[in-house]
């Protein structure tokens, strides 16, 4: 956690990872202790256990007793078909309904909850998907448009370049699923003002081969990819209900730390007189900026609702905004993303 500064306003920055799973999954045997060990050498703020079905990391004693990092436990849910996934916090109800059900119902008892991975891709029927299969079921806070074991998944072919993936996986992370970025555009060009998150799903798989088993994909690898950094007003306590909060709004960024380290990024909106960081909303003037700066240079795109408007080569720089909308950046490296940051919403 670090104390920084965005238009005279101070912030504290966290870092953290969603979606993990834990001894509590039935596809996972990793007990917490390591995950918060592996978040630990990590630097993590924050990570958020959202085993399938249940919330019995809530009673288990290393979470209770762990005050750093904060460790947030939610549920995975889904539908008796086994798609529909849906990350769930703020709640201890456990639904097992259709999607259509649960979604509402989660809304209506106040839990904070973010479509998972909805629009997964296999270029293998070896391999099962798990999507949303109802774009019109959106009464969500939010969705995952960087899912980092999806993103691994979606592109392994075991008998073809298995091995490779498996020595090699965070070269086969290198982009969002654009599909789920259209949907989520959609949505907030809509007024449903959705946040995005960027997620691992982290598993800690094995895979037992001539009798020898190879563990991948761990906590401690995941959390040096995909992370959802959030931004906390310093005259707010930071603890798991304005973590929670500031998901739910969209005041943060998804980046991949395998790309580079953000150091002193920001993103933000102002005319000097008025500002607007990740998240929030301001309203239009002539002599309104997208003000942005970087660790080192990327190609930086600004796209409004949803749509490329502008694009720079730098490390610092703004663009100019004309005109109301929805603004968010899309930062890249090397052909590969780095930086998504949430819509700030000009009126």
């Amino acid at each position: 956690m670090k104390k920084i500064k965005i238009f005279q306003r101070d912030f504290y920055e966290l870092t953290g990872c969603i979606h993990n799973h834990s001894i509590y999954s039935q596809d996972s045997s990793t007990p917490i202790q390591l995950i918060v060990e592996a978040a630990a050498v990590n630097k993590l703020d924050y990570f958020t256990l959202t085993d399938h079905m249940n919330f019995a990391a809530k009673q288990d004693e290393v979470v209770q007793n762990t005050k750093t990092p904060i460790i947030i436990v939610g549920a995975e849910i889904n539908d008796p078909k086994g798609n529909n996934h849906l990350l769930v916090f703020n709640t201890d109800k456990i639904l097992e309904t259709t999607a259509e059900e649960y979604v509402q119902k989660y809304k209506e008892i106040g839990a904070i909850t973010f479509a998972a991975h909805p629009f997964e891709k296999r270029v293998t029927s070896k391999l099962r998907k798990y999507i949303w299969t109802n774009k019109k079921n959106d009464k969500f806070d939010g969705l995952e448009i960087w899912n980092g074991l999806s993103d691994w998944v979606g592109k392994i072919r075991p008998n073809i370049n298995g091995l490779l993936f498996l020595i090699f996986p965070s070269l086969f992370i290198k982009k969002p699923s654009r599909a789920a970025i259209n949907y989520w555009d959609k949505l907030n060009l809509l007024g449903k003002r959705k946040a995005a998150i960027g997620s691992v799903d982290a598993h800690h798989d094995s895979y037992t081969k001539f009798g020898i088993k190879f563990r991948y994909l761990s906590h401690k690898f995941f959390f040096k990819t995909i992370r959802t950094n959030i931004f906390i007003p310093v005259e707010k306590k930071i603890n798991q209900k304005s973590i929670l909060e500031a998901l739910k709004n969209g005041n943060s960024y998804i980046v991949n730390y395998k790309n580079g380290y953000p150091y002193k990024f920001f993103a933000g909106i102002s005319n000097q007189k008025k500002t607007a960081i990740l998240g929030e909303e301001i309203e239009f003037s002539p002599d309104l900026k997208f003000y942005y700066y970087l660790p080192k240079i990327a190609k930086v795109k600004l796209r409004k609702n949803g749509q490329k408007v502008d694009q720079q080569r730098d490390e610092k720089g703004f663009f100019s905004i004309n005109s109301p909308g929805n603004y968010r950046l899309e930062i890249s490296n090397w052909g590969r993303g780095w930086i998504y940051t949430n819509n700030i919403y000009v009126k």
